[in-house]
Order: structure tokens, then C-alpha cells, then sequence
């Protein structure tokens, strides 16, 4: 039986929210990956000389 628009979770989690708290705690986390991601290119051209 299949479920009812209603029953289903219609909720997207890539819309941001509006609290500014979590909209900073997104960008905080966004950040972070992208700087990750620097320090280990620049880990692994360092480790390559």
C-alpha cells in the first residue's frame, strides 16, 4: 500500500535555514573541507619533492 503524501517527510535538507547560528555552523563546516582539502594537496606536493 503505498504511503500518503501526507505520511511522507517532505522536508529537503539542502534548504539552509534561517538561524544564523546554523547558517554559520554550515559555512564553519564548509570551510573546513575546503581547507582540509588544501592542507593535504599541499601535504602530498610536499611529500612528491
Amino acid at each position: 500500500m503505498a504511503k500518503r503524501h501526507a505520511e511522507i517527510d517532505t522536508r529537503n535538507p539542502f534548504i539552509p535555514s534561517l538561524s544564523p547560528i546554523c547558517r554559520m555552523a554550515d559555512q564553519a563546516l564548509l570551510f573546513s573541507v575546503v581547507l582540509v582539502a588544501l592542507a593535504a594537496s599541499v601535504a602530498a606536493l610536499i611529500s612528491s619533492l
